[in-house]
């Protein structure tokens, strides 16, 4: 199946959603797991259908998902990992050999360029377990119904010819990512990853056209928890310890301590690591905060919005509150007004000056929440000032959070003008059995100002990472520098992965020691802390990373 020409949806379902579908003559779908189903639809697909399917409770058409790293081309100032990671730590240790070895990382991003000497080992053999390009038509994985997979045999005799046509990284971010993770140093030493005896699976994500932009790269969440089911599957099958390296971002959010993945048992078993980048939404005026005193308390909040195809607006209540909201556009024209009503309709129209149509969507209790989301999209949105006029029904604390997709997926003139840089961590990345990893700036030996931050009740990152024009692997077999919280998050899971490997050598604790809260414990306790700050707190979480102190911390409590 092609992807180019269908819409796909995520959905909650109880019973027997396989034959409920089939039986509405939807086939093309995968379950996921005991909760979650995504399914592919022709473009002229009416939602309404969905309606009519029992074992369906709440379904949403799929999220935009934008990349972690911005590659920045800046070799001659950029940093090595093994001086940044302090992994040459463990190569000076003569009592210490661990560099990853029987542990797995899974890379969800752009691909790879395989044929990369550093991913090839002295026996002419790739490193990569596997790749599921989901671009490509061709033999598609177990349970999975579009892609291409190709095995480590594959790979191998591609690596024997020298040939380059399997798949390829037309991007550059996932080849950077796995390199940080695992790269041999064949071409250059000192560009060596950390966990170099790891393996990796790669998923190169189905890419697409922004929505908000026609000249950005997207990808869709619903490929991306496809991906996460390929990546489960294997690590089942091959009973090693997994790390899920999350390079990629749905929108920031607010309070939800539960997301998408969580819906996976796997997320909790033994041996199961994800790592994610906290995003890099920490100075992009892509949130705004406020508080609303009473119910007649009606609220303006200003948008500014440049060039661009549409534009998405989330308003999530941080209680039990439910607040309306109508859109003024930038000649004056009012929408309808989305309210509460129990079927959570939603509401359409048109700003006719402006040529813009508009939907409107209050849904309360929201299922990942409990809370309020009003989603409002706007096509062939129109550039100048919009008003996002709120409007009280219910309150009871009357704090609230706006925000607007990825800026790396909308225009740079595309903000909120008086926005709040709190409380921007990314979906994925909010749940509590995710390692959540911010980026430092070790040039400044200070913050990258462009890392998400969390509240100060629900502290996240957990802790922060180099991710500052770091040097990885680049297509074509070269080097290139990137910069990003997906970079932080790459540099922690080869560290985690070299953990793993420690902790299952100690083979009379390492059952109760690989679990994901119990790693992040330890790399917390063992996480430079600055006399000048209280920790933790809402940028650097616990501290940053610090590979010796962990070691020894860990070492302590065996």
């Amino acid at each position: 199946m092609l992807l180019d020409n269908k819409k796909s949806y995520y959905a909650f379902y109880t019973g027997d959603v396989s034959k409920d579908l089939k039986d509405n003559n939807i086939s093309d779908f995968i379950v996921l797991n005991k909760e979650l189903v995504v399914i592919y639809v022709d473009m002229d697909f009416e939602e309404k259908t969905f309606k009519k399917i029992k074992s369906i409770n709440y379904y949403k058409i799929s999220d935009e998902m934008s990349s972690l790293m911005d590659i920045t081309n800046n070799l001659e100032k950029g940093e090595a990992i093994s001086d940044l990671s302090e992994i040459d730590y463990i190569d000076k240790n003569p009592y210490i050999n661990i560099r990853g070895k029987n542990t797995l990382i899974a890379i969800i991003d752009s691909g790879i360029d395989y044929l990369h000497p550093d991913f090839i080992d002295e026996n002419k053999k790739s490193k990569i377990y596997s790749i599921w390009d989901q671009n490509k038509e061709g033999t598609h994985p177990e349970g999975m119904i579009f892609g291409a997979e190709y095995t480590n045999e594959d790979i191998n005799n591609a690596i024997l010819n020298n040939d380059s046509s399997l798949t390829s990284d037309d991007v550059g971010t996932g080849t950077i990512a796995s390199g940080i993770v695992c790269s041999q140093g064949k071409l250059n030493k000192t560009f060596k990853g950390i966990a170099t005896q790891s393996r990796i699976i790669v998923v190169k994500l189905k890419n697409y056209k922004s929505k908000y932009d026609k000249d950005k790269i997207s990808y869709k969440n619903t490929d991306f928890l496809a991906a996460i089911k390929y990546v489960f599957d294997i690590s089942s099958k091959l009973r090693l310890p997994i790390i899920i390296n999350l390079t990629v971002a749905t929108m920031s959010n607010g309070f939800n301590d539960i997301s998408l993945i969580d819906t996976f048992d796997e997320i909790n078993r033994s041996g199961v690591f994800i790592v994610g980048g906290a995003g890099n939404q920490g100075n992009t005026a892509i949130h705004f905060y406020d508080k609303i005193e009473e119910k007649n308390d009606i609220k303006d909040v200003i948008v500014q919005v440049g060039n661009q195809d549409a534009l998405d607006i989330v308003i999530e209540c941080r209680d039990i509150d439910i607040i309306g909201a109508k859109i003024i556009s930038p000649s004056g024209e009012l929408s309808y007004t989305a309210n509460y009503t129990p079927k959570n309709p939603i509401n359409s129209g048109r700003f006719n000056l402006e040529n813009t149509n508009y939907n409107m969507q209050l849904v309360y209790p929201y299922i990942l929440t409990g809370r309020q989301r009003l989603e409002i999209s706007l096509e062939d949105v129109k550039p100048g000032i919009w008003t996002i006029r709120l409007i009280p029904e219910q309150i009871i604390n009357g704090e609230f959070d706006i925000y607007l997709p990825n800026k790396n997926l909308m225009s740079e003139d595309t903000r909120f003008i008086d926005p709040d840089s709190l409380n921007t961590i990314t979906n994925y990345s909010q749940g509590s059995p995710v390692i959540t990893v911010g980026a430092f700036n070790d040039k400044t030996d200070s913050m990258w100002l462009g890392s998400s931050k969390g509240l100060s009740t629900n502290i996240k990152p957990d802790i922060v990472a180099p991710g500052v024009d770091i040097i990885s692997t680049f297509t074509n077999s070269s080097y290139n520098t990137a910069t990003g919280t997906g970079v932080s998050s790459s540099i922690v899971s080869g560290i985690v992965a070299v953990i793993a490997e420690y902790l299952v050598e100690q083979s009379e604790f390492s059952r109760i020691t690989l679990f994901s809260d119990v790693i992040k414990t330890y790399l917390m306790l063992g996480a430079d802390k600055k006399e000048t700050y209280i920790y933790p707190n809402v940028s650097q979480g616990y501290g940053i990373l610090n590979l010796k102190n962990t070691i020894e911390e860990i070492s302590n409590n065996l």
